[in-house]
């Protein structure tokens, strides 16, 4: 889908000195495919990519990662943070490690959670979560290396109240993975509707090569934005490989989804 009549374009140097290199390699693809992305990715700063001291990548890492996940589904940013600090203030200022969940579950004190405001069901997805680390530690380290697919069967088949979605999020913000799309997500579907509607060649090209159909599930009551099948939401996506979690941060900024929040909940 290049546009190789369009003029070539690239990120000013102040904006891509804030952001990773991983970052601004992505959208030098993007830009080549689509210039008329720049506007949209430059009208403000991307924090999950923005320049920081990389943290270390141990198992606790990534189980804070899928654990605040669980703790902020359903509810505002704010309530997660709530209960986030709430949690930590529990385990004396530090956010618990598998080993500390797992101590309250052989303890039998797992209600203390609840005292932070977690329902009984999302202390039921903590347990699950910390005994999946704790019993396979070294299968999991193995696991972490492994190609995209492979790490959401396992999540979502051995640790309750991980969905695809979320297992999807944690390869966005634990694992850092450059080419992860949900096409299932509501921002996403807005935000790629709003990029097709603006570019009627691009989803004419994705029509002519559709081959299978998959119906969107998501429903919604305006009627201000039209709802395409899923297959040509990832089709959309498949054109910025291997750069689709950047495509896929663009669309939510087209949809005007908060992005921040999951910089914040994932971090805070």
């Amino acid at each position: 889908m290049k546009r190789e009549r369009e003029e070539v374009v690239s990120l000013p140097i102040d904006y891509q000195s804030k952001h990773t290199e991983d970052f601004n390699s992505a959208c030098k693809t993007i830009l080549e495919i689509d210039p008329s992305l720049l506007d949209t990715i430059v009208s403000g700063d991307f924090p999950l990519f923005l320049k920081k001291e990389q943290e270390l990548m141990t198992l606790n890492h990534h189980f804070t990662k899928l654990a605040s996940s669980i703790l902020s589904q359903q509810i505002s940013g704010s309530a997660a943070m709530s209960i986030k600090k709430k949690v930590t203030e529990l385990f004396a200022g530090s956010f618990p490690t598998y080993q500390d969940i797992s101590k309250l579950i052989a303890n039998g004190d797992t209600a203390k959670l609840r005292s932070c405001g977690l329902s009984g069901r999302k202390v039921l997805y903590l347990e699950s979560l910390a005994t999946y680390f704790n019993d396979n530690e070294d299968a999991i380290a193995v696991l972490l290396k492994q190609d995209d697919d492979e790490i959401i069967e396992a999540l979502v088949k051995n640790v309750k109240g991980i969905g695809p979605w979320s297992a999807k999020m944690f390869l966005v913000t634990s694992l850092e993975r450059m080419n992860v799309f949900a096409p299932e997500d509501l921002g996403v579907a807005r935000g790629c509707s709003r990029y097709l509607d603006s570019r009627p060649d691009v989803l004419k090209e994705l029509l002519n090569k559709r081959v299978a159909i998959k119906r969107s599930k998501i429903k919604h009551k305006k009627s201000n934005w039209k709802i395409y099948d899923e297959d040509i939401v990832d089709k959309c996506g498949q054109l910025f490989a291997p750069y689709r979690t950047v495509f896929m941060f663009i669309l939510w900024r087209l949809s005007s989804t908060d992005v921040d929040a999951m910089a914040k909940n994932s971090t805070s």
